[in-house]
């Protein structure tokens, strides 16, 4: 039998309301069966989603704790069994016609191994809050000033994770960042212009809680590379870390979100429901 041309992974935990829209933004793109294996990678969920996973016939899963999320993404990494690999978390979704667009992107690119899409942002409402470019994760903007990575739009050959290996375990937040920067030592990664895929901000979520544990992975990236402590990227990095603490007061980013606002300025980050 040959092999899958696509490989869902979704690694989830307490995700019975999410992954129901995530499973029918798969659904959606109108493959040919036997072409799209879907695996969700679940980590003990209490919420009902093992019994919802249940009666999907089409979905492949297992349900035991792990270690954490990138312990859950290697496990749905090592048994997919797919052409292309996409890292698709429970709470984000396929764009309309993604899969198409992917193919011929491909079709366009047969020496790629790494594409990176846009990827659509939507705010905590649920409206489109902007639209992530997508680019080529090259060395020197990733290691720079540009740590952005379009997560749920990076398709990637099953071929570059036999060479350059699944996420490190040890590392809990900006995992596929760290990934990301080992496989471009030895690939290229080739942008395609459309949406493939819908990004939602959720309260709680390890990119909302924990955005400072984020900023701390890229600095050990950066000390495990002999980086230097004087550059631009550098500067970033720990002027967002010592201002954190601030970042937490709510009445002050809804002062400097005014602020901005009198000169034009459209603010970096929504603010967060309140509790």
């Amino acid at each position: 039998m040959s092999r899958p041309f696509f490989s869902i992974v979704t690694p989830a935990l307490n995700a019975r309301a999410f992954l129901p829209r995530n499973r029918a933004s798969v659904c959606a793109q109108g493959m040919a069966p036997g072409e799209v294996e879907h695996w969700v990678i679940d980590g003990g969920s209490k919420d009902g989603t093992v019994e919802w996973l249940q009666t999907q016939a089409d979905v492949k899963f297992i349900s035991e704790k792990d270690r954490g999320l990138s312990d859950a993404v290697n496990k749905g990494i090592q048994r997919a069994t797919g052409e292309w690999i996409l890292w698709l978390n429970a709470d984000d979704e396929l764009a309309p016609g993604a899969m198409a667009k992917f193919k011929e992107a491909v079709a366009r690119f047969p020496d790629a191994r790494m594409f990176c899409g846009a990827e659509e942002m939507r705010g905590y409402d649920g409206t489109v809050e902007e639209v992530l470019q997508p680019w080529d994760y090259n060395l020197k903007e990733l290691l720079g000033t540009r740590i952005a990575i379009n997560q749920a739009a990076t398709w990637v050959h099953r071929s570059v994770y036999e060479r350059v290996g699944v996420l490190d375990v040890g590392i809990r937040y900006a995992m596929d960042y760290e990934w990301t920067v080992r496989a471009m030592k030895e690939f290229r990664c080739q942008p395609i212009p459309d949406v493939l895929a819908i990004y939602h901000r959720r309260p709680g979520s390890l990119m909302d809680a924990h955005m400072a544990a984020h900023y701390e992975t890229f600095l050990r990236v950066r000390r495990k590379l002999g980086l230097g402590y004087f550059d631009r990227g550098e500067f970033n990095i720990r002027f967002y870390l010592l201002t954190e603490p601030l970042r937490r007061q709510r009445w002050l980013r809804a002062l400097v979100r005014q602020v901005k606002g009198l000169f034009g300025c459209a603010p970096a980050h929504p603010l967060p429901p309140s509790p």
